[in-house]
């Protein structure tokens, strides 16, 4: 609903719709329900998908995707896919699990990432194909970021300074990580595809691209003193970087010199969105109630300075006008650049914090914590979301398509797929229990589709709650042989029955295991062609969505089992396995395993070690490693000794400190409890390297190490980690402040 006084309030839409058509949609989810690796995630079926917009559009995800975002709910775990063009819902995500939890939605045209900072866990859907297709464990500490671009992604940690180069659809590193000097700030793609950071330490900005797999930094540009607690805002081309203890407003881009320009006010406690989009970006001043406004900065740089009052949120500039969120009062109020006010966005029933976002042309206003939200268009007109409708029926004006109808249980069967075809969802799917070797046999749709309305129908009052079908059995590993294929999965999540089988379908053929399998070789395939995998599990109420496979090509020619494997732990709770290089292999799967079966998920790598988190001190694990060709196809496989992770948990020192007295640069710190050694890595231009101290307290529980600052020195800082006696190293380390010797210009 927009202000009644709007020129744009004849893009108001109905009020929200009453709680029975609410119940609809909460029993779709009910239906469509799974979970997947801790996170419980649910997808309306690809052939819900495929009635919406026609036939043929599973196969064409990126189309489909354009207009459309994810907005989060967070009372009930869910996420709804909303078309911007016409505000209707066409997909649903529920992660009850994550029930009052802020899940982070990250998204692009062909996949969608689900953070739970509760639990540390991402899970990759493929849009493209609707399959879960990967996990990522983070861990409950830390503060990462996870950033999409057109073709790649990235995990950024901003507490240690590591940037690691993803496979979006796995999550698996694809090279080795970047380490630049910690704590990071920002984080955002721009639409060259550089990702753009803040180093506060360095006072600079730094644009990272992702190149043959690998992130590699491309430019770094100086824009504040070193040790400036810097705010940072992705442009479309470049970035712009505040500095919130004086008035420097500094834009950098990629083909030139930062463009510096002196706000009218101090930009004390500045805040910006991590992304801007187009000519006008906006600075909040939440402790003054202003923001500051800086038109083409790169370019004539106009600034505006306006006051908006107390209680609104960081400011998002859209389309030339601000918009500033006032959560206490469910409301966006709007201004122009120069600070007029326009007529405001209300969002009714919203409570809580208000998240605004500007995607696919549209502005996005979302209500977490209530089910409403609002999309504003490039024109200004605004329109309310009932987060809880449903897709649209038969009949429906805004439809135009037949009823798109869940099956029971979410159970969509994979159909044969060759080049230059995209599947039919009005195809039969082959009988269950057919021979792995051998096509199944056409048969009958496993149900009629849900009657149209039957959903409008509230429940009765004694009915009790149906239980839920399992979730998605992620990641699925597969590894290729000589025309066959060797899968492995984890025990698909089922809270309220066992898992009775395990169903595996591809392009031509299905076997289905039992429930207690986790693993099967598929034999029979053609040496040469090229194969994917679903794997579904099955319970007494119905079937999960699937766990999807990467794509694989038998072959005949096997590489060598890996020589060389060594496992060390390198953290608290995590271990990096080294291997040496095998001829002709294109990646290696990394599997661990423990007595206690509580294991993190494979890792697959393209180089010669990987690093493996989530693991529990005390406990013993083995690694085994695997080559495979570019089709996937696997030798035999080696395993490390076994490791005993560390039961001392190391934390990170304190009072880290630096004095240069001539040629020489005193870095202090205290003593950290279990610490045998300590690692000091220098950060700046004094030219100095890494170096390993060892020693006992100086007194007091401090200890010091001098260094040579070298003949270049002008700027130092230095970074301090703890280490245990068995070489294990302290997750995080402390800096000391960064200084120079002469000003920044």
């Amino acid at each position: 609903m927009v202000d009644p006084s709007s020129d744009s309030a004849a893009h108001a839409p109905p009020a929200p719709r009453p709680a029975p058509l609410r119940r609809w949609a909460r029993a779709v989810g009910e239906r469509t329900r799974s979970h997947a690796s801790g996170i419980t995630v649910s997808l309306l079926a690809a052939a819900v998908v495929s009635s919406v917009l026609g036939t043929g559009a599973v196969g064409r995800a990126d189309e489909m995707s354009d207009g459309t975002v994810w907005l989060w709910t967070s009372p009930v775990g869910e996420a709804v896919r909303v078309n911007g063009n016409n505000a209707a819902v066409d997909l649903v995500a529920s992660l009850p699990e994550a029930a009052g939890v802020d899940v982070q939605v990250v998204q692009n045209d062909e996949y969608l990432l689900l953070y739970d900072p509760a639990t540390g866990k991402v899970t990759s859907v493929d849009l493209r194909r609707m399959g879960f297709s990967g996990v990522l464990e983070l861990g409950s500490d830390g503060d990462f970021g996870l950033v999409l671009g057109e073709d790649t992604a990235a995990v950024i940690d901003r507490a240690t300074g590591e940037i690691k180069a993803v496979d979006p659809a796995t999550l698996q590193p694809t090279g080795a990580t970047l380490n630049v000097p910690a704590p990071l700030t920002g984080g955002a793609f721009d639409e060259s595809d550089t990702l753009w950071l803040g180093v506060p330490t360095q006072g600079t900005a730094v644009g990272v691209r992702i190149q043959d797999e690998d992130a590699a930094i491309t430019e770094t540009l100086a824009v504040a003193e070193p040790g400036t607690d810097i705010a940072m805002t992705v442009l479309d081309d470049g970035a712009l970087v505040t500095d919130p203890g004086g008035r420097r407003v500094v834009a950098v881009r990629g083909d030139g010199d930062p463009v510096v320009t002196d706000a009218p006010v101090a930009l004390e406690g500045a805040e910006m969105p991590t992304r801007t989009h187009g000519d006008v970006v906006a600075v909040t001043l939440p402790g003054d109630g202003e923001v500051v406004t800086v038109t083409d900065p790169a370019g004539s740089a106009e600034m505006g300075h306006f006051s908006v009052g107390d209680g609104g949120g960081t400011a998002t500039a859209y389309e030339g006008r601000v918009y500033v969120p006032f959560p206490d009062e469910g409301t966006v109020r709007v201004f122009d650049a120069q600070g007029a006010e326009l007529n405001p966005v209300s969002l009714p029933g919203a409570e809580g914090p208000l998240d605004l976002e500007v995607r696919e042309g549209h502005l996005y206003i979302n209500s977490p914590h209530t089910g409403v939200a609002a999309i504003v268009d490039p024109d200004g007109g605004a329109t309310v979301v009932d987060k809880a409708d449903p897709p649209p029926g038969p009949g429906d004006a805004d439809g135009g398509a037949p009823a798109p109808q869940p099956l029971p249980g979410g159970n969509v069967e994979e159909q044969p797929e060759t080049e230059g075809s995209v599947p039919d969802p009005g195809a039969e799917a082959p009988e269950p229990g057919g021979d792995a070797d051998t096509p199944g046999e056409p048969s009958a749709p496993a149900s009629e589709p849900t009657p149209a309305g039957a959903g409008d129908r509230d429940p009765a009052p004694d009915e009790p709650d149906a239980g839920e079908a399992p979730g998605a059995p992620t990641p699925v590993s597969v590894t290729a042989g000589d025309g066959s294929a060797f899968l492995s999965w984890p025990e698909a999540y089922s809270p309220d029955a066992p898992v009775d089988e395990y169903q595996i379908t591809w392009a031509g053929g299905r076997v289905t295991v039992g429930g207690d399998e986790l693993d099967t070789e598929v034999t029979g395939l053609t040496n040469g062609s090229t194969y994917r995998f679903m794997v579904r599990a099955v319970n007494s109420h119905g079937t999960g969505p699937a766990g999807q496979t990467s794509e694989i090509v038998p072959g005949p020619q096997a590489p060598d089992a890996p020589a060389g494997v060594t496992a060390t732990a390198s953290g608290s709770g995590t271990a990096t396995v080294s291997w040496d290089a095998v001829e002709g292999a294109n990646d290696y799967l990394v599997a661990t395993r423990s007595d206690s079966g509580d294991n993190p998920s494979d890792r697959t790598s393209g180089q010669t070690s990987v690093d493996v988190a989530g693991l529990s001190p005390g406990e013993t694990y083995t690694f085994t490693v695997t080559a495979r060709t570019e089709g996937m196809v696997s030798g035999e496989s080696t395993d490390s000794d076994p490791l005993t992770m560390p039961e001392v948990q190391l934390g990170a020192p304190s009072g880290v400190s630096h004095a240069v007295s001539g040629n020489n640069v005193t870095v202090t710190w205290s003593q950290v409890d279990g610490a045998a050694e300590y690692t000091v890595t220098p950060h700046g231009d004094g030219g100095l390297g890494a170096v390993t101290v060892t020693g006992s307290s100086a007194g007091g529980g401090q200890l010091s190490h001098t260094l040579g600052r070298g003949a270049t020195g002008r700027c130092y800082s230095f970074t301090v980690v703890a280490v245990g006696a068995d070489g294990t190293a302290a997750d995080s380390g402390t800096s000391s402040q960064s200084r120079c010797e002469q000003e920044f210009r």
